[in-house]
């Protein structure tokens, strides 16, 4: 009779434990913008992140979904860069919230500071997933190592660019461009999302274009490049306008969305 009632008893705990290791493989990662996601593929591809910008959204436009407000509200690790979702309107109760870059923006496109948040991911996940552990700390280091060659080709591309100098529509790749001491003759889209600057400042700007006529103009994809194709159509000499991609995709890992600017720009140059 003992035999049998534990007999039941292991039976009946089965289903308890395949429910607690359904929670545990359940577990997700949150990303506010595609970037972040790239950057965790690096570290661990074995858990596909969920971005909340979806493909070829307007990143300055965002209104989360039901779904989404849902998800932001379970126990899900969330990455977030602050102070470039901070317009969203998204509440978080989530107390698993990781900000990488509360006071920069765009800093996925800056190598030292992609350098600066790999060890932070890195222990966050080998928290959330300890399973991964090793192999996250084995990619770790692969993973810096990979920003430090990608930046080599990155300098040795923007070279090209220190003796004639760009003209942005949108100021994400301004840090970069500025660290590499490549001169920016004009911004035409300001920090506060979308914002255009006005007929004055563009005719500064073309004013400044016909200065330095070989610099290079470089547009945005998820971006109206209207500012920038109008400087372009009124300086007399029109050239082709080299489109960049901030954002990127979902799951694309970093490194990729880097080299895809790079070999851009090395088409195009």
């Amino acid at each position: 009779m003992k035999f049998i009632i534990t007999f039941c008893l292991s039976i009946l705990m089965i289903p308890s434990l395949s429910i607690a290791n359904a929670t545990q493989t359940s577990d997700k990662i949150i990303v506010t913008l595609p970037p972040l996601s790239g950057i965790i593929m690096m570290l661990l591809p074995e858990v596909q992140t969920q971005c909340l910008l979806s493909a070829g959204a307007d990143p300055h436009h965002f209104q989360p979904s039901p779904k989404q407000v849902d998800l932001l509200n379970q126990h899900h690790l969330l990455i977030r860069a602050s102070y470039d979702d901070q317009g969203w309107p998204i509440h978080v109760q989530n107390s698993q919230v990781i900000d990488v870059w509360p006071n920069k923006n765009h800093a996925w496109l800056q190598f030292e500071q992609v350098r600066s948040v790999l060890p932070v991911l890195a222990k966050a996940l080998s928290s959330k997933f300890p399973q991964y552990r090793k192999d996250i700390e084995v990619r770790l280091i692969h993973a810096i190592e990979t920003t430090h060659v990608l930046e080599k080709e990155w300098d040795m591309q923007l070279e090209q660019l220190k003796s004639k100098g760009v003209f942005v529509q949108h100021p994400a790749w301004h840090d970069l461009l500025e660290s590499k001491q490549v001169p920016i003759w004009a911004v035409l889209e300001s920090h506060q999302h979308g914002h255009e600057h006005g007929p004055r400042h563009l005719e500064k700007a073309l004013s400044t274009l016909k200065q330095h006529p070989d610099a290079a103009l470089l547009g945005s994809k998820r971006h109206s490049n209207r500012s920038l194709e109008w400087l372009n159509n009124h300086q007399g000499n029109s050239k082709h306008i080299i489109t960049l991609d901030a954002l990127g995709n979902c799951n694309q890992p970093w490194d990729k969305l880097m080299r895809h600017n790079l070999e851009v720009l090395s088409k195009n140059l």
